[in-house]
């Protein structure tokens, strides 16, 4: 017993020595975790797959996605309610497509005043660590698209849904995802689209994109 209880110690040693990489990815983890504690806006570090497991959410993102209608975090995982499963894979697709540096934004529904964005981390992470892909999911209020969403309804008489809709087609690229994420049919969002072309005296879409994002960055 005494002669086991003394190999432990160097046993353990050598197991630790022969993964110096997972020790300093752990290291990392645990530092950008601190941080990210000490951030106000909601952040959560998101394992892809299915379901979408939360490997850390800081205070901020803990609370806001504790009661949120459309994400929440429980039990570990993040939970998207169907209007905002579709954006939300297809912003997690696109990220892990584009890689480091390419954050994805993903368009929340009418009235929840935030846009949210996912990212895919690059610290150091390799296969034959315990996780390969950690994706960051930022929570920010739109104030930026609120102040757009005014300047559009005051500069072209818009209604709220028509600029909305406009500002959702600047941010998704897409009629069909703009639909499927706005719970609309293709052919509501395209009336809408029409009408908000009308009144800012757009005739293609990527006219219409350009003026909303003039309004947004202005």
């Amino acid at each position: 017993m005494a002669g086991d209880s003394g190999r432990q110690p160097a046993e353990r040693r050598v197991r630790r020595e022969d993964r110096p990489e997972q020790l300093r990815w752990i290291a990392q983890a645990r530092c950008l975790a601190a941080t990210l504690d000490l951030l106000r806006h909601p952040i959560a570090l998101l394992l892809p797959g299915e379901p979408i497991r939360v490997w850390h959410a800081n205070a901020a993102a803990r609370n806001r996605l504790s009661s949120h209608a459309d994400l929440l975090i429980r039990e570990g995982m993040l939970v998207a309610a169907p209007a905002t499963a579709h954006a939300l894979a297809q912003a997690i697709l696109h990220a892990r497509m584009l890689g480091h540096g390419h954050p994805q934004q993903l368009v929340l529904p009418s009235g929840s005043g935030a846009v949210a964005s996912v990212q895919v981390l690059d610290f150091g992470a390799t296969a034959d660590l315990p996780v390969s892909t950690v994706l960051m999911f930022e929570v920010r209020e739109s104030a930026s698209a609120e102040h757009g969403l005014q300047r559009l309804c005051g500069e072209f008489q818009l209604t709220r849904k028509e600029a909305e809709i406009a500002l959702g087609l600047y941010s998704m690229g897409s009629i069909e995802e703009l639909a499927r994420c706005a719970g609309k049919s293709v052919h509501t969002v395209r009336t809408q689209l029409k009408a908000a072309m009308q009144k800012t005296g757009t005739h293609t879409q990527a006219s219409l994109v350009a003026v909303v994002a003039n309004r947004l960055t202005r």
